[in-house]
């Protein structure tokens, strides 16, 4: 029997806007750009190897508070930056708020 298919609880949505990625624990910080978003998490390109299960904090440019977030996976692109993956907690309805997302039913 095959084992069933994980799936995202909601689809992300492609949009590309500015965040900065910081790391809380030495400050660390970089100006980077989303690939697409949801309310649980981000995909994002980054020029720094963030490791798998590392905590930071992503915030919109052009938004509110930090969100906390984990780093579920990270690959390098052809051009040699990175891909992560980051899974935000507690979930955020910041994305939603900014008008770029639709609001949950």
């Amino acid at each position: 029997m095959d084992a069933p298919l994980l799936r995202r609880a909601e689809p992300r949505i492609s949009l590309k806007m500015f965040v900065k990625l910081s790391d809380p624990v030495t400050g660390a910080f970089e100006i980077t750009s989303t690939i697409n978003v949801s309310c649980h998490g981000a995909r994002i390109v980054t020029k720094n190897l963030w490791g798998t299960n590392r905590d930071l904090f992503v915030q919109p440019i052009r938004g509110s508070l930090p969100s906390r977030g984990r780093v579920t996976h990270c690959t390098t692109r052809q051009d040699g930056s990175y891909e992560i993956g980051l899974q935000l907690y507690p979930n955020t309805e910041d994305w939603t708020r900014s008008g770029k997302l639709p609001s949950k039913p």
